[in-house]
């Protein structure tokens, strides 16, 4: 059977949808070919500039209903912080107004107690009354509070050793902090899994006393041969730094 016109018009929008996460974080020039009209959207709320951080789906799997709306939620305690505003293709200045490469409408939300995440109830021409989350670029994720810096454990990105550096020592655990903060007291961190699905609470951490700008956190790798124990160097991050860094 021929799938209809509708049938077709929300499975391009799911699949956009889905591809719309690879761009959480805004590359050079703002671009990001996964998106309508190339741009990477950031919305102005209250002089703060909060980015497009895709489908707020809490872990469920995304599906698109009858009417476009795809699964998504808004956590408890949000309130409204008015309409959308005007849609650019420039840097926004204004507050609510979002810079983005197609048109847009909804209502911004936030949580008081929460600054660091956004959340709009968007509707485009692509999908329907959906929530999209945006997060200031204060917010890191999986990241780790050591000596009064943040460290990023690489989620995703990372380039792992099969042995620890000699002199390293081992300087506690790390407990869970909810993501949409950032930790506050030493080994607290805002990620709850490593690269496999794995918690990190309570996870060992390690340092060389020599280089203090790297922590190590210890992962179990699994690939199609097996497992095998490796260290993921955590390094110092600073808002605004990339998901992807650079390989040294």
């Amino acid at each position: 059977m021929r799938p209809s016109a509708r049938a077709g018009r929300l499975l391009a929008a799911l699949l956009c949808v889905l591809a719309l996460t690879a761009c959480s974080s805004p590359p050079p020039e703002g671009t990001c070919d996964n998106l309508p009209g190339g741009i990477d959207p950031v919305l102005m709320v209250e002089g703060t500039r909060y980015l497009w951080h895709g489908v707020n789906n809490g872990g469920m799997v995304i599906h698109a209903d009858e009417e476009g709306r795809l699964t998504s939620y808004m956590p408890e305690g949000c309130e409204s912080l008015g309409p959308l505003g005007e849609i650019t293709e420039d840097p926004p200045e204004k507050d609510l107004q979002m810079q983005a490469g197609f048109e847009a409408a909804g209502e911004v939300y936030g949580d008081p107690d929460k600054p660091l995440v956004v959340y709009v109830l968007m509707t485009t021409d692509w999908f329907k009354e959906t929530y999209i989350r945006f997060e200031s670029e204060e917010l890191g994720d999986h990241l780790i509070r050591w000596d009064g810096r943040l460290f990023r454990f690489p989620q995703g990105a990372g380039q792992p050793l099969e042995a620890l550096p000699e002199g390293c020592v081992s300087i506690g655990t790390l407990t869970f902090v909810p993501p949409d903060t950032l930790p506050e007291n030493d080994l607290e961190c805002n990620g709850m899994t490593d690269n496999f699905g794995h918690t990190l609470t309570g996870r060992e951490v390690f340092q060389d006393p020599a280089d203090p700008e790297v922590l190590y956190v210890f992962e179990t790798q699994y690939w199609q041969g097996g497992s095998f124990p490796a260290w993921e160097p955590c390094r110092i991050w600073e808002p605004g730094d990339p998901l992807y860094p650079a390989e040294e």
